[in-house]
């Protein structure tokens, strides 16, 4: 029988140990977000650059400050110690701390500086004074104040589609493997299915509301994406809009979109044929591949830098990240469709601590909880991750990482060959001879045995030097003959070449070899330009006409016969 004093201490042990659980809080170390970018000007209209409108600008402002009061601020509206990251700067950026990058899309990147105000804003603001060091004294006495009462400049890496790193936020863009994939998926079944069944519905659109930009042939299913972000773009500037359509009518327009976003993007077990099944998917896998870059470097520097990583792009690649992530199932059907307008996808690493000032922790106690945002005014909600039940929001990092690396992209060389792109940089990283296109769900079945194939080769490359070679000689033959029959009077004949400024001829006579002297023509050829329509910006690129040999003996022509002959001077 148990004594009195025992029971005693045994109730007071169960007491106590729920009292110590509860003393563990969760502290954040790092977070990865990907946020798409706001309003824009719609694609239907002319007007280019396609750019962030003002209200656009004030969704990402709205984003940004949220970040911060969650993360960020001492003193926000949802401040607390266990959603804070720890030992961020509150106040002052930190561009060591936050690394932000964005694609080279105008809409895109003013977004991130947008987002970036609301993080970060104005020092007078954070201080709720004038902040020490807004006033600088120089050398003459004079006191100069910084700009918008101390507005902070972050930095916003741009990763136009000629940086390997574009394919970590948008891997879908130079994929020529994930366009074919498209294609596919316009000739397919289901495409056409779901054509016929919205056939009456965008009709009926046409009719009431988008006639006046789109045209009959127009109003479909293909073009379900730009119809949307017409009508989304119409419900916040044109009151009258709704005069002739129910708001149920643009959820459904966004609906199909959505649709098709997910289709072309996420859709990983469709019935087409295409030879890579997760091609649709690309730029969901460069950016899986960023997020655990971005973790494991927070982890190697114990969370001294690092802490915050925020990427912007477009609403394709975060359709693409969220199947891949497994969240569009019957229990978040949400996620087939499209985000809101300033969506957030964010990934928190942290602990359970029990100190108030904790040092960075080791790996095996690090966990991963998904948290999503849907846009301005909406709240962080956490969603399981992989298809698990909704009670397991949060993952040790360990089962995290290992589920993330099964999705990542490998290598730049890995996307180059699955996507048979022709990016610039792809011929630096495929070996020379090397197949562009790969196929990862299958093992190679067939072909013809390396030895076989080695021999074939050399065989094929010993008939084509030989061929080369024998036209070439026929070639150097052909031009001797014709040197000798031309028709030059004497050494140099009749006729005034480059080298001989010192002659000056009366009535000069051009030969059949020789013409007289032309302009020389150079073109200029701008690419990535805002205002050419929707063309795949290239970064600091510009192509100048090639300058050939002919051009350069043309100007010397020009410069020589301009010039005085030389007069010679019989003295002695």
């Amino acid at each position: 029988m148990l004594s009195p004093l025992y029971i005693a201490l045994l109730g007071l042990s169960l007491h106590i140990l729920p009292v110590v659980a509860q003393d563990q809080t969760a502290r954040v170390w790092a977070v990865f977000a990907y946020t798409v970018n706001g309003e824009r000007i719609p694609k239907v209209y002319p007007r280019h650059p396609k750019s962030l409108t003002p209200y656009g600008a004030y969704q990402l402002h709205e984003a940004g400050s949220a970040f911060r009061d969650r993360y960020v601020a001492l003193d926000g509206v949802d401040s607390d110690t266990s959603k804070r990251i720890v030992s961020l700067a509150p106040e002052l950026l930190n561009t060591e701390d936050v690394k932000v990058a964005s694609t080279p899309d105008i809409a895109v990147l003013a977004s991130a500086q947008a987002f970036m105000q609301g993080v970060y804003p104005p020092l007078n603001e954070t201080f709720n004074s004038s902040f020490y060091g807004g006033d600088l004294e120089l050398a003459d006495g004079s006191v100069v104040q910084a700009p918008l009462g101390g507005y902070q400049y972050p930095s916003i890496e741009t990763f136009g589609f000629d940086d390997p790193q574009s394919v970590t936020i948008a891997g879908q863009a130079l994929c020529s493997a994930h366009g074919s994939a498209n294609l596919q998926y316009l000739s397919s079944k289901e495409f056409w299915a779901t054509y016929a069944d919205s056939a009456a519905f965008y009709a009926h659109l046409y009719s009431q509301a988008i006639s006046g930009e789109f045209d009959m042939k127009g109003a479909n299913f293909a073009n379900a994406t730009s119809i949307s972000e017409f009508l989304d773009y119409q419900v916040v500037h044109n009151e009258s809009l709704l005069h002739n359509l129910g708001k149920e009518d643009v959820d459904r327009a966004r609906w199909y979109a959505g649709q098709y976003v997910y289709e072309t993007n996420g859709n990983t077990s469709s019935s087409d044929a295409v030879k890579d099944g997760r091609i649709r998917a690309i730029a969901g896998q460069g950016l899986a591949s960023n997020v655990l870059n971005a973790f494991e470097s927070s982890i190697k520097g114990q969370g001294a830098h690092g802490k915050m990583t925020l990427r912007f792009g477009s609403s394709q690649t975060a359709v693409s990240f969220a199947s891949l992530l497994q969240l569009d199932n019957r229990q978040n059907a949400n996620f087939t469709s499209l985000p809101n307008q300033g969506a957030s996808f964010v990934l928190e690493l942290f602990s359970l601590e029990s100190e108030s000032y904790p040092t960075f922790p080791d790996p095996s106690q690090l966990y991963v909880r998904f948290i999503f945002r849907n846009g301005t005014g909406a709240d962080f909600r956490s969603y399981p991750l992989f298809g698990y039940s909704p009670s397991r929001t949060v993952l040790p990092y360990s089962e995290f990482q290992d589920n993330m690396q099964s999705m990542t992209l490998g290598s730049i060389a890995d996307w180059c060959q699955r996507c048979n792109s022709s990016a610039v940089f792809c011929s630096g990283v495929v070996p020379a001879g090397k197949s562009s296109v790969s196929n990862p769900d299958k093992k190679d079945k067939g072909g013809m045995h390396p030895a076989v194939a080695g021999v074939v080769g050399a065989a094929v490359t010993v008939g084509v030097l030989t061929l080369f070679a024998v036209v070439g000689f026929f070639c150097c033959l052909r031009t001797k003959r014709v040197r000798r029959n031309s028709s030059f009077g004497g050494f140099k004949g009749n006729s005034k070449v480059a080298s001989d400024s010192d002659l000056t001829f009366n009535n000069p006579q051009w030969g059949a070899d020789i013409k007289p002297p032309a302009a020389s023509a150079r073109g200029y050829e701008r690419h990535g330009s805002w205002e050419m329509a929707n063309s795949p910006p290239r970064i600091a690129e510009h192509r100048v006409g090639a300058s050939s040999l002919t051009e350069d003996i043309e100007e010397e022509w020009q410069l020589h016969n301009g010039m005085k002959p030389v007069k010679a001077r019989e003295h002695v």
